[in-house]
């Protein structure tokens, strides 16, 4: 796998106010990591690692350039335009594949800010950039279905629905232009 470079950082939109940056080994985002990892419905929707504490975020932090470097990973911090030390969600890629040349794309906001429309608003941030300027011609999602709001972020981010899996998951696509 080749290195998945960063974007030009910070990514930004003002209406919502969210702003696209790199995770950083500090306090801050070590924190809200845990928070959310801690979270009952993050936990319940996405991957989250067993071991949920500051020792444990501050390890995955510090491993997140490598995941990069070996092109398996791409995660950044999600926060207020603005206020790069609020952070308020992640986004990210994983499974990326070069044959064919795609990759899943994930996501999460802490509660406060759940509803507010900034994790579609990222979303679209996030897609254009990686369809624009990485070596990917196709980003997945994918959503239980019993979580309909993520569906609602990538359906508002112009994913369209691209099939279902045997659990019931929704699997939703968007294609470079």
């Amino acid at each position: 796998m080749s290195p998945l470079p960063l974007p030009p950082l910070p990514l930004e939109s003002r209406r919502p106010s969210v702003s696209l940056r790199a995770w950083e080994a500090t306090p801050t985002d070590a924190d809200a990591l845990v928070a959310a990892w801690s979270d009952p419905d993050i936990a319940r929707w996405t991957a989250v690692p067993e071991e949920c504490s500051l020792d444990a975020a501050s390890r995955w932090l510090a491993g997140e350039a490598a995941r990069r470097e070996m092109g398996v990973a791409l995660d950044l911090a999600m926060t207020e335009a603005g206020a790069p030390g609020v952070v308020i969600g992640e986004i990210g890629l994983a499974r990326v594949r070069t044959r064919p040349r795609m990759a899943e794309v994930g996501y999460w906001l802490l509660a406060p800010w759940r509803g507010t429309g900034r994790a579609a608003v990222a979303l679209v941030l996030f897609t254009d950039w990686v369809l624009r300027d990485l070596p990917i011609d196709r980003l997945f999602a994918r959503t239980h279905p019993d979580n309909p709001r993520s569906g609602a972020v990538a359906e508002q981010a112009g994913y369209l629905p691209a099939g279902a899996l045997s659990d019931g998951t929704r699997v939703w696509a968007r294609d470079a232009p």
